[in-house]
């Protein structure tokens, strides 16, 4: 198996990196992001998931105030540079946090802060996996056989999602996840994907070692 190890060597981020925080509601998606730390030094990818399964946008906006900014009982355990360009990014799904406007009120306390985002999956994150290995959207009558959509992506990928090998796909997500994508009333409706807009950040610094380790991938695969 071709893994991430496997296709370069890693970079420790300069000191004058610019760094990318992602605030991540489960285990997926830090795994997923973490493939990509070491492949530029001129970027710190830092993923920090949930804290004590508190996974709401609520639990998740506190806990990066917590962490960036500190209090007056704690001192801040992140640095934010803003005139770096670091970024803040909160990764969620929909599922049930539509309730009480709770990812509304998210989006409007990331506008506070310069280069905060919101990166949202309706109805989870595994729509973003999907989208690395499919061109259109997924057909709701077949979602429908499943327990869940997680199911139904896990099913659909030979062999389920890879975190350790298959982000290398990342540009065909980008493309397949922007080319679907719809938007309304400020979230993404149904079966779209805000989570391009983070690996449209991300990919500058990356692209050259996603390049080279695409090469190897397919070889791998014939």
């Amino acid at each position: 198996m071709l893994t991430r190890n496997k296709i370069y060597e890693r970079d420790e981020p300069s000191k004058d990196a610019k760094k990318i925080y992602i605030f991540c509601e489960g285990d997926t998606e830090v795994n997923y992001f973490n493939y990509f730390k070491g492949f530029s030094s001129n970027i710190d990818i830092v993923t920090i998931g949930n804290t004590n399964t508190q996974s709401d946008p609520k639990k998740l906006h506190q806990d990066a105030l917590l962490k960036l900014f500190g209090n007056e009982f704690e001192k801040p355990e992140l640095s934010f540079r803003e005139d770096f360009g670091d970024e803040v990014w909160f990764v969620i799904d929909t599922d049930h946090w539509n309730k009480g406007n709770k990812i509304e009120d998210l989006r409007t306390n990331c506008l506070q802060h310069a280069n905060w985002n919101v990166s949202q999956s309706n109805s989870c994150f595994e729509l973003w996996l999907f989208y690395h290995f499919n061109e259109a959207k997924p057909l709701e009558t077949e979602i429908e056989k499943y327990v869940s959509f997680k199911a139904f992506v896990n099913n659909k990928i030979k062999g389920g999602f890879n975190t350790r090998k298959n982000p290398i796909l990342i540009q065909d997500a980008i493309a397949n996840g922007e080319k679907n994508f719809e938007k309304l009333d400020n979230q993404p409706v149904y079966l779209s994907t805000e989570v391009f807009l983070l690996a449209k950040a991300i990919l500058p610094f990356i692209k050259n070692n996603i390049n080279q380790g695409l090469a190897k991938y397919k070889s791998n695969l014939a």
